[in-house]
């Protein structure tokens, strides 16, 4: 069906350009990124049908577009937010958040991993990231806490009777032609979809009362994508931004000499900052968390001090040579 349309738009005397241009200014009430990405979308099916812009057509179609990025306004999402979430999540859900929010992975990919793909028993625990799971291609390998690993190794206690009841839930759908049947020997790690994760996420926020809409957008104010977030920017308080995207699989972020990054290198700067992105933790390391964000607060001041010093130092060089000239024109004249 989609080829035959695509037939009969290609045939059709259509000035495809002008198509394009309504198209982006029919979204223009829509989120930005959401509009580019129907556009995009778009953009590719006219390659498929053989169809290329010139640059010139290319900007003239850009303009429509609506301006800026992300519109939904997003809530903060810290330890303390995400440790109350946790406090509603059953064992599977618990082992799976606090994986994803101690990894940097996407939630798809996450989705798609085998058991045999998690090296429990490391330290700190390696995850291999396959290329056929990966957003670009690339096979890569990351970390997760211990206390991912503790919650882990709880869920796999129970997870085979949580295939066996998932079958038994699954067959009435399965018998009306509604859904697939489970396979009870899913080598996955977490056997569910994408989907199911999102409906987790937003089950547990609501029973937390986090969960809230914007009202502009219509979008969840904490998204289950901002734990991807969390992990870059609290990791790289405490370790290399370079080390961080390459464990989140932001290779063209990388200079040169990250990329021959050794696993053992970079295990070792992930496990002095893992407090960082450790949720449920003894007092103690709270402390710690808490004293290293006072003292890059302190540092962050005597930067700016410093900063500050050296502009009036050089106002005050200015001024002293400024004087020095006036005085040799003073005494140049007395002397005469």
């Amino acid at each position: 069906m989609n080829e035959s349309l695509a037939d009969q738009y290609k045939v059709e005397e259509r000035d495809l350009v002008n198509d394009l241009i309504r198209f982006n200014a029919s979204n223009l009430g829509i989120p930005p990124l959401t509009a580019k990405m129907r556009y995009k979308a778009v953009k590719e099916f006219y390659a498929f049908i053989g169809f290329d812009m010139s640059p010139r057509d290319l900007k003239r179609v850009r303009t429509k577009l609506p301006k800026g990025s992300a519109r939904t306004i997003e809530r903060d999402l810290d330890h303390q937010t995400l440790f109350a979430i946790l406090q509603h999540m059953d064992i599977k859900s618990r082992a799976f958040f606090l994986t994803l929010v101690s990894s940097g992975m996407r939630v798809g990919e996450l989705v798609k991993l085998h058991i045999t793909d998690f090296s429990l028993e490391e330290s700190p625990a390696v995850v291999t990231i396959r290329g056929e799971y990966t957003k670009n291609g690339d096979a890569r390998f990351t970390f997760i806490s211990k206390e991912a690993v503790d919650a882990l190794k709880e869920w796999l206690k129970v997870r085979d009777k949580y295939m066996i009841a998932a079958a038994n839930r699954n067959r009435g759908l399965v018998r009306q032609q509604r859904a697939k049947e489970r396979l009870k020997t899913d080598p996955r790690m977490f056997p569910f979809s994408q989907k199911n994760a999102g409906e987790m996420w937003t089950n547990s926020l609501k029973n937390a009362d986090y969960l809230s809409y914007d009202p502009g957008t219509g979008r969840s104010q904490i998204s289950i994508h901002m734990l991807r977030k969390f992990f870059r920017s609290q990791l790289a308080l405490g370790c290399p931004i370079d080390v961080v995207e390459m464990l989140m699989g932001h290779s063209g972020y990388l200079t040169n000499a990250y990329r021959r990054i050794t696993k053992k290198q970079a295990a070792e700067f992930y496990l002095k900052a893992e407090h960082l992105i450790t949720i449920t933790m003894p007092e103690d390391l709270e402390d710690l968390r808490r004293e290293q964000s006072e003292q890059k607060e302190i540092l962050a001041a005597m930067v700016n001090e410093n900063r500050q010093l050296r502009a009036d130092l050089l106002v005050m060089g200015d001024e002293l040579r400024t004087l020095k000239r006036l005085m040799s024109v003073v005494t140049d004249k007395g002397e005469k």
